[in-house]
């Protein structure tokens, strides 16, 4: 997902390590000599992050239900800033539908006003598809979902969406580089209450709302990045969780359109890249 910290992917960008303390450790005599030489820094060890419990247990109790799960589907209305040629920020919008089965199936349809792609892991390759120009390009990728995922990062150029709840640990990958993380509450997000967690990676803030009760699923989802200029946030609404009906293996598999092209993955790439945000408007003289 610019999502959660892996890609967070939660499309989360990797905030950079801490760097080292180092410290004297003394002085050597040398009995040979008169000098005395410094002796090699130790690093310090790096400060525990500041967690609050509670955040954590909810957190991983969150993380531990979907990695758990044999399979789901899920909904997600996406709104990210982004800022047109002329310096105006504004709000580009998506809609993801999402299917997984582990450990090796994976299928979305991403679409917005510029842009309509699919996205099909069978387990052996990966296939992304431009339904609007009616492209599509294939790989192989590895029997895993992790490997699957990292795969189409590399030869696509993509995260596919939302891959930070589709990882094998979901905990492992959201809490990775978290330096904080607080509790704010209980708060109902459209009608359904909520668990409000905060965490923070220095540059990059993001939020997570976990549903309430025996489902603790997350329903909304926004990043925040502090370093970069007008601070833009992503921002992600999930809805129609599903972990009963039967996913067959039909979703997961690619069948051409009528009239479609095979093209190099690259070009897809390219393509999708290019339609990903709207174009800057002419200022009227």
């Amino acid at each position: 997902m610019k999502n959660f910290p892996r890609t967070l992917a939660f499309a989360i960008r990797q905030a950079p390590p801490m760097l080292a303390i180092l410290a004297l450790a003394g002085l050597l005599s040398l009995a040979a000599r008169a000098e005395v030489e410094k002796a090699p820094a130790a690093p310090k060890a790096e400060a525990r992050p500041a967690i609050d419990p509670k955040a954590d247990e909810l957190m991983r109790r969150m993380c531990d239900y979907l990695a758990q799960a044999a399979h789901f589907s899920v909904d997600a209305e996406v709104w990210q800033d982004i800022q047109l040629g002329s310096g105006q920020q504004v709000q580009a919008g998506r809609t993801i539908e999402l299917q997984v089965r582990r450990p090796d199936r994976f299928h979305a349809e991403v679409r917005s006003t510029r842009r309509n792609r699919g996205l099909f892991y069978d387990g052996k390759s990966i296939t992304l598809l431009n339904r609007i120009q009616n492209l599509y390009g294939i790989i192989p990728a590895p029997p895993t979902l992790d490997g699957a995922l990292d795969t189409a990062s590399e030869h696509f150029g993509i995260a596919l969406p939302l891959e930070d709840i589709i990882v094998s640990d979901p905990y492992k990958s959201g809490m990775r580089k978290v330096r904080t993380g607080i509790h704010l509450g209980q708060v109902s997000v459209l009608g359904v209450q909520c668990e409000h967690l905060a965490f923070s990676l220095g540059k990059v803030d993001w939020q997570i709302w976990i549903e309430q009760g025996a489902r603790p699923v997350p329903r909304k989802i926004v990043i925040t990045y502090k370093d970069e200029e007008a601070t833009p946030q992503y921002t992600a609404i999930l809805s129609h969780w599903d972990f009963q009906t039967p996913l067959p293996d039909f979703l997961f598999t690619f069948e051409p359109p009528n009239g479609a092209k095979k093209v190099d993955v690259k070009e897809i790439a390219a393509a999708n890249a290019k339609h990903a945000a709207p174009e800057p408007q002419k200022e009227d003289k």
